[in-house]
């Protein structure tokens, strides 16, 4: 599967801080999410953590703020609480440390700062939803700020599935972003539902399943010029579904 842009050879590339800002955020899911068993739990989890900051603002400021202090080799996490969203962190050349609450996290911008260069993430939203936006030099990533008109019209939509999770990254000359559905069918009706229409669509696709202690689960990879498409769909809390990655180069 197509790789997120990458800065061309004869400028500067990212630093390696701001590209583990970035990989941890969409390279787990855009990177091609193979056919083993590891690869399917690793999309689970992925998976829900991007449903767990669509739907609650909060976890996605705490979770990108916690993120981004890790990928700072400038900085050391000292310690961090999911539950109280608190997070202290020292600074390796002062040795000062400070503590971070979800107040300090929800105000205003906050940043990473490597070799010249800068990754900005801001919140937006309130307590009915919000969005969390990650901007470099090289593009932006926009995280549960999504709606239905901002898919690409060229993936398909499974009959009476309910959409969530939109999350979206441009840069340079390709868009990528993930998104999920859950319907009521089993594995199989969506992963063939998926599997045809694709196919319809010009795409090659390869499929692969899985079955361990009865969970199904069913990977599609696919690919057609310059559009890139991976579902992986399994079942979940009494629902099957689908993550869903794309990237497109223009």
């Amino acid at each position: 599967m197509s790789e997120p842009y990458v800065q061309p050879p004869q400028k500067k590339g990212m630093s390696t801080g701001i590209k583990v800002l970035l990989g941890c955020l969409l390279a787990a899911v855009l990177l091609g999410l193979g056919t083993c068993a590891a690869c399917w739990y690793g999309a689970k989890k992925v998976g829900d953590k991007f449903q767990q900051m669509a739907d609650d603002p909060d976890a996605a400021a705490y979770t990108a703020t916690l993120w981004a202090l890790k990928a700072n080799p400038e900085v050391e996490v000292v310690a961090s609480d999911e539950d109280a969203r608190t997070i202290t962190f020292r600074d390796k050349n002062s040795g000062k440390e400070t503590t971070l609450n979800i107040e300090d996290i929800r105000s205003g911008r906050f940043s990473v700062e490597q070799d010249g260069q800068t990754a900005s993430i801001d919140f937006e939203g309130d307590e009915a939803g919000g969005a969390m936006k990650v901007t470099t030099g090289e593009g932006t990533m926009v995280f549960g700020a999504g709606d239905e008109g901002s898919r690409p019209d060229w993936i398909p939509t499974y009959p009476g599935a309910q959409v969530a999770g939109i999350n979206s990254f441009s840069a340079g000359n390709e868009a990528s972003g993930t998104f999920t559905v859950s319907s009521a069918d089993d594995v199989a009706a969506v992963s063939d539902f998926y599997q045809q229409q694709l196919e319809a669509a010009g795409f090659e696709v390869r499929k692969a399943t899985m079955n361990i202690d009865g969970a199904e689960t069913a990977n599609l990879s696919a690919t057609a010029g310059a559009r890139t498409v991976n579902v992986t769909v399994s079942r979940q809390d009494g629902a099957t579904q689908a993550l869903i990655a794309y990237s497109e180069k223009q």
